[in-house]
């Protein structure tokens, strides 16, 4: 039983930190794509809602949010890209422009990576609540430090937007996270496939 609990909290560790690996990585190409994005015009009211995602989706990583907090806000940072993505394809004044296609691709590119990342990570953390719940074996893991644990789910955040050259200054302690249908639904994460495991558990 030891043995089977560690390899699964491994998995599950190991998945995190490349989870956190690719929506770091996001949020560092986000401001590429947002400077090629002005510097083409592109409409403020689409501009401004990536620039609030991205800096609230740092914040509460940097504050140590919780999981479900956290994914709230990177949920909320690829519904503004992909809207700004979405723009960019369909502007033909912008279509042929590599100064914004670039980023753009390469943020599409890690948008999938990430799609990948929370497969895995939700597949680990599903795998420890199943034995941790299991009867008589979760007593056992449940004595030898096994614990349920978060999924990455889909949520949508609300953010608070003002204009697209604002920068967040503070964040509050807690965000109100709203369960909603995401606008892709495979942008952050998919639900959990096991009906016995619940969302995030926070």
């Amino acid at each position: 039983m030891s043995r089977r609990l560690r390899r699964f909290e491994g998995n599950l560790t190991a998945s995190r930190a490349l989870l956190d690996v690719e929506l770091k990585r996001r949020c560092d190409q986000a401001p590429e794509l947002i400077a090629a994005a002005r510097a083409a015009a592109m409409p403020s009211e689409i501009l401004a809602p990536l620039v609030g995602a991205r800096s609230l989706a740092v914040a509460l990583r940097e504050q140590g949010m919780s999981l479900g907090e956290q994914a709230g806000s990177e949920n909320a940072l690829s519904v503004a890209l992909h809207r700004l993505m979405f723009e960019v394809e369909c502007n033909p004044n912008v279509k042929h422009d590599w100064a914004i296609q670039r980023p753009a691709l390469e943020l599409k590119v890690t948008e999938q990576r990430i799609i990948g990342a929370a497969r895995v990570y939700n597949d680990s953390a599903a795998a420890v609540n199943r034995l941790v719940r299991a009867i008589p074996a979760g007593l056992i893991a449940r004595m030898m430090g096994g614990r349920e644990v978060p999924l990455f789910e889909a949520t949508v955040v609300e953010l608070p937007v003002g204009s697209d050259e604002a920068e967040m200054t503070e964040v509050p302690a807690r965000h109100e996270v709203v369960p909603q249908a995401p606008f892709h639904d495979d942008t952050v994460a998919l639900a959990d496939r096991d009906a016995g495991v619940p969302g995030a558990l926070l």
